[in-house]
């Protein structure tokens, strides 16, 4: 009896053991939920803030974003318009360009940089970036001229936008009232060799030579960049007796003389010559390779002229609407050395 007792003792208070038990264990679950619920809350909300402290910086920094882009100069070649310009970071932080937009406001067309090549140019503070000559930026705007206006446009990789200011009016000034309505592109001077199967033929054009050191070779011919800054927008039209002239100051009575011709898109020279006319603020490459006017005639260059420096002047011939045109551009200088 004693025993029976006993048992029945135990498994009465067995049934209190084990609602403690599950009383422990759902405080343990309800503790563990509320823990990851709690750690969930803690790193959403760290996830916020850093958000919120990087947009707070994304701003801040896009706040502190100043570029000036000045000095601007457009010219048109083809369906391409070249700007050149200087672009000057004036912030407290780094700064890229990623995209460059031009409006030609004539036709009511716009162009992208991307149309040609991507942009990626970076300034850190106080940088000043020169994009002149071979890196000036080009854009393909379809039926753009060299008479329309433009206005244009960076676009940083924050997404402020930086206005291009134009110093065109300066430009033209400085040229008309300077050395005359033409304007020559000193770095883009170069020469050309004649193929050796195609006698009418210049090698590598429209490349070219980019040198002032020059071969003495019987035979070569010059290519020359000219832009029409004309303030009054005329078109200026060159006849057969435009030239290069190059004179050997130590060589007395030495000179040597190249006239314009005509070249189509392969190199080949074609005769008799034909005006050759620059709208305003169109640029193109003139080919100057005839010992005589309107003809094609090769220039001899003569065996004792080696190893000397000249100078070489450009004489341009012909009208500017309907006035008479002359302008001599006296800047280039060449070195004629012995291969």
């Amino acid at each position: 009896m004693i025993r029976l007792s006993w048992l029945r003792n135990f498994l009465r208070d067995t049934k209190g053991i084990s609602t403690a038990i599950g009383t422990v264990l759902l405080v343990l679950a309800m503790f563990a939920v509320s823990s990851n619920v709690f750690m969930w809350t803690i790193s959403q909300n760290t996830v916020y803030s850093e958000t919120v402290r990087e947009s707070h910086q994304t701003d801040t920094d896009r706040f502190n974003e100043k570029v000036i882009a000045s000095d601007a100069n457009y010219t048109v070649w083809g369906n391409n318009v070249r700007i050149e310009v200087t672009l000057t970071n004036i912030g407290a932080v780094a700064a890229q360009m990623i995209n460059l937009w031009i409006f030609d406001t004539t036709i009511q067309s716009y162009g992208f940089n991307d149309a040609i090549v991507s942009l990626n140019l970076n300034l850190n503070p106080g940088d000043t970036l020169y994009l002149r000559d071979s890196a000036a930026i080009i854009v393909s705007i379809p039926g753009a001229s060299s008479a329309d206006n433009f206005n244009s446009w960076f676009v940083t990789a924050r997404g402020n936008t930086v206005p291009v200011e134009t110093t065109e009016e300066v430009i033209i000034s400085q040229v008309a009232q300077g050395i005359g309505l033409m304007a020559l592109d000193f770095m883009t001077f170069r020469y050309f060799f004649y193929n050796a199967t195609s006698p009418n033929q210049l090698e590598d054009y429209p490349a070219g030579v980019y040198s002032y050191n020059v071969p003495r070779t019987p035979e070569i011919a010059f290519g020359i960049t000219l832009t029409n800054y004309d303030p009054l927008k005329r078109t200026i039209v060159l006849n057969q007796y435009t030239e290069v002239w190059l004179y050997f100051p130590k060589a007395p009575g030495q000179s040597l003389v190249w006239h314009i011709m005509n070249v189509e898109s392969n190199g080949t020279i074609t005769t008799p010559y034909s005006p050759i006319s620059l709208a305003y603020r169109e640029t193109k490459l003139l080919i100057f390779a005839s010992a005589n006017p309107g003809s094609f005639s090769k220039v001899s260059v003569p065996a004792a002229i080696k190893n000397l420096p000249c100078a070489l002047n450009l004489l341009l011939l012909g009208t500017v609407g309907s006035d008479d045109y002359g302008q001599n551009i006296p800047f280039v200088s060449l070195f004629i050395y012995d291969p």
